[in-house]
């Protein structure tokens, strides 16, 4: 990418969202629908972003030298994460320095992630909480080189608080990660269920009706002094 394209892109994404600033990133390239809302945000040298019907991307972001970050429809990116990527993954691994949503699914805030090997959030998905890193990419002391792997959030899955995710780790569709939890690689294939523990490991088996919700969002509350759930309270 030339130096202006990038400096351009730096402006139009610390603007607030509006329909105008989308014309303006689509029209250097990203590709942005109408309805979705990008806030202000310092995105540094972002090849392509990809923002489908209804997504979100919300205030004080940070996301740098990312080939490729793409939200499905109804997707969600909180505040004040880190989003970025070595850029030599992005010139040396095809799929490197990406990051996807599914289609409603949701990142929180104040997350930390490293997206030199793909990151995927699948459909329905949450990385939710505060705090969890996601790092994809080490040194391999056997060969004194450095690789990145991906890490793979399986659909209908919910990573707590505070999670520490390793290039190559797989959590199973339709799973939790409990708070605290370090989920190490090689997980691919891996049975759905509650996942806890350093490293991760299948715990017990986990239900609910979250895991068939239809929006991207929960937004009733439930009281316990009361016994009361209050619907559409957020």
């Amino acid at each position: 990418m030339s130096r202006l394209r990038d400096v351009v892109l730096l402006i139009v994404w610390l603007l607030p969202a509006s329909g105008a600033k989308n014309a303006m990133l689509r029209a250097v390239g990203h590709r942005v629908h109408a309805t979705a809302r990008a806030r202000c945000s310092l995105v540094w040298r972002a090849r392509t972003v990809e923002m489908g019907p209804g997504s979100r991307i919300g205030r004080f972001n940070v996301v740098k030298n990312v080939r490729l970050l793409r939200l499905g429809r109804e997707a969600s990116i909180g505040r004040m994460n880190l989003i970025s990527a070595h850029p030599v993954y992005g010139r040396l691994y095809p799929s490197g320095a990406s990051m996807t949503l599914g289609d409603h699914s949701y990142l929180t805030s104040r997350h930390s992630v490293d997206c030199s090997g793909p990151v995927t959030i699948g459909d329905f998905a949450a990385v939710a909480g505060h705090r969890t890193t996601i790092l994809t990419h080490s040194v391999d002391v056997r060969t004194d080189a450095q690789l990145a792997h991906p890490v793979t959030i399986g659909p209908r899955s919910f990573v707590s608080t505070n999670c520490l995710i390793v290039g190559g780790a797989e959590l199973p569709s339709s799973s939790l990660l409990a708070a605290g939890a370090v989920l190490a690689r090689a997980r691919t294939g891996g049975e759905p269920g509650l996942w806890a523990g350093v490293p991760a490991r299948r715990v017990g088996e986990v239900e609910g009706s979250w895991f068939a919700r239809a929006e991207t969002h929960t937004h009733r509350v439930f009281v316990p002094e009361t016994g009361e759930t209050v619907e559409k309270a957020f």
